[in-house]
C-alpha cells in the first residue's frame, strides 16, 4: 500500500484547501491512501525553519513505515485534471526527487539571497564538512532539487531514520561556518541535498513532469515575468506564485491546466 502525505502548520488558506482536495482526489483515483495533518508541529525547535522540517515526519514516525512507499507533497502541488497515472508505478529506489531544471541558469542572473555565488559557497561547505560533491549539470552548475515533492520507499524511510544527522547539527554547521549564507541554506531542502549522498541513499531523479513549477522571476526589469515549466508531460503543477494561497480552487485549476493566455485575472 502507498501513502500520500501532506501537512500544514498554521492557519489554512483557501489555496491550501484547494491543494488538499485535489491531491486527496488523485490519491483516491490511483488507489493510494491519503493523509493530511493540520498543525502536526512535528518539529518545533528550529525557529522559522521548523515548519519546513515537518516533511520528515514519515522518516521518524514509524507508523509511516508500514507503507511500501510514501510521497510527501507540499499543498501547493496540483495534479492535472483527471490524472490517473500513479507516481508510485515503477519506483525502485530509496528516494525519488525532481530537479528544478531552470534554477541553475536563472541563478546566474539573479540578485538577492539565492544566487549562483551563494550556491557555490554552500557547495564548498558541503564538500568541506560532509565530503559531499553536489551533483552538477552538464554545464557545471550546481543542480537544484525541490523538496516540495519527495518519494520515499519503506527502505528509504528506514535508512534515513537510521543514518540522517540531526537537523540542528546540519543547521549549526552552516551557521557556524562563517560563510554568511542566507537562511535558505539551512532549510529542509538543502539538508536533503547533503544527506542523500552523505549517508549513501539510493536515490533517483524523477521525471520533472511530477513537479512542474510555476513562479515569478525578476530579470531585465520584468518583476512579474513568469517561469512556467509545464510541458505536455506535466502531471503535477507546483504553483509557487506569490499570493497563490489566497486564491480559490477554480483559480488553481486554471493555472494547473490552461495556457497562460487563458489564466485570466
Amino acid at each position: 500500500m502507498n501513502l500520500i502525505y501532506q501537512y500544514w502548520d498554521g492557519d489554512i488558506r483557501i489555496g491550501c484547501e484547494a491543494g488538499i482536495d485535489c491531491m486527496s482526489a488523485y490519491a483516491d483515483r490511483i488507489g493510494a491512501e491519503y493523509l493530511f495533518e493540520h498543525n502536526p508541529r512535528f518539529v518545533t525547535n528550529l525557529g522559522s525553519m521548523s515548519k519546513m522540517y515537518g516533511m520528515y515526519k514519515p522518516v521518524y514516525d514509524e507508523s509511516f513505515h508500514k507503507y511500501d512507499n510514501v510521497l510527501f507533497a507540499d499543498t501547493d502541488i496540483f495534479p492535472v485534471d483527471g490524472l490517473t497515472e500513479s507516481i508510485f508505478d515503477g519506483f525502485d529506489a530509496d528516494v525519488g526527487i525532481c530537479t528544478e531544471e531552470d534554477q541553475p541558469r536563472l541563478r546566474l542572473n539573479t540578485e538577492g539571497r539565492i544566487t549562483h555565488a551563494s550556491d557555490e559557497a554552500w557547495a564548498k561547505l558541503a564538500k568541506k564538512i560532509w565530503g559531499v560533491d553536489v551533483p552538477r549539470t552538464k554545464d557545471g552548475l550546481m543542480k537544484v532539487y525541490n523538496a516540495g515533492l519527495v518519494l520515499f520507499s519503506r527502505a528509504g524511510l528506514q535508512k534515513a531514520r537510521d543514518r540522517f544527522i540531526p537537523f540542528k547539527e546540519y543547521m549549526n554547521a552552516i551557521i557556524d561556518s562563517g560563510a554568511g549564507l542566507p537562511a535558505f541554506y539551512t532549510s529542509d531542502q538543502c539538508y536533503l541535498h547533503v544527506m542523500l549522498d552523505f549517508v549513501g541513499m539510493d536515490w533517483v531523479e524523477l521525471d520533472n513532469g511530477w513537479n512542474s513549477y510555476i513562479h515569478y522571476i525578476k530579470q531585465n526589469g520584468e518583476p512579474r515575468a513568469i517561469n512556467d515549466t509545464r510541458t505536455e508531460a506535466t502531471k503535477f503543477a507546483h504553483i509557487q506564485l506569490a499570493g497563490a494561497d489566497h486564491n480559490d480552487a477554480e483559480w488553481h485549476w486554471r493555472i494547473t491546466n490552461l495556457p497562460q493566455s487563458e489564466w485570466g485575472a
